[in-house]
């Protein structure tokens, strides 16, 4: 028999469907099989020498630690998976914040509205508009530091009476010391009710009915007191 002759018999075989859980130990006994099998039958006038002996055993070892590798680095990739849905489940109940312009009146507290400025503002205004788009408030502020701010809206309109519970959305407005426009990136901060996941893509279900991909999500926080 030629050198390659078991392991090309060998490839034969295991490139057949079998079960997962017997693909190491089938291609295991094969080889062995297959490996007696030359040693009966090989010319006794021209037989295999020890070196290729030898270079079918490597070539044997090459092929399953292969196979090994991948199973083990698949069985990492599956715990993966496994505790990042488990730590996904813990944002039920707590807030997350993400790259966002809406706001949740749920009750009477206060609620932070979160925002970058990319340079320093001689002016910032914050306005809070309703769902059709009409402006109910609007905060102002005076000089802030390029970063990010958090400010409080009470939850009360332009004349002091509190705003029906609801979505609304806000927009910073902010000039530099030049007179010209700040860039702005605004933040939404929600409670995760339930988490789902569609083709490995675990999608965040928020109080306000929205959906919102994890990996738009830039923080999580404690449940609101």
């Amino acid at each position: 028999m030629e050198v390659n002759t078991v392991l090309d018999a060998l490839r034969a075989v295991t490139e057949r469907p079998e079960p997962e859980s017997k693909s190491n130990e089938l291609n295991r006994d094969t080889f062995l099989r297959l490996f007696i099998t030359q040693l009966q039958n090989q010319n006794p006038l021209n037989p295999a020498t020890s070196e290729e002996f030898v270079a079918q055993l490597a070539q044997f070892t090459a092929l399953e630690q292969t196979t090994k590798t991948a199973t083990l680095i698949q069985e990492l990739i599956d715990q993966g998976k496994q505790r990042e849905r488990v730590d996904l489940i813990n944002f039920i109940g707590h807030d997350v914040t993400a790259v966002g312009d809406t706001i949740q009146v749920t009750d009477a507290t206060s609620t932070s509205l979160t925002y970058d400025l990319q340079s320093e503002a001689s002016t910032v205004a914050v306005v809070i508009s309703d769902a059709l788009g009409n402006e109910v408030r609007t905060l102002q502020f005076g000089p802030q530091a390029a970063g990010r701010h958090v400010v409080d809206w009470d939850g009360l309109d332009d004349q002091g009476s509190p705003v029906p519970l609801g979505t609304y959305r806000f927009e910073v407005q902010a000039v530099g010391p030049d007179g010209l426009a700040v860039a702005t990136t605004t933040f939404l901060r929600e409670k995760v009710v339930s988490v789902s996941w569609e083709a490995d893509q675990a999608e965040l279900l928020l109080a306000s009915g929205r959906s919102l991909l994890a990996s738009d999500v830039v923080s999580i926080l404690g449940p609101r007191e």
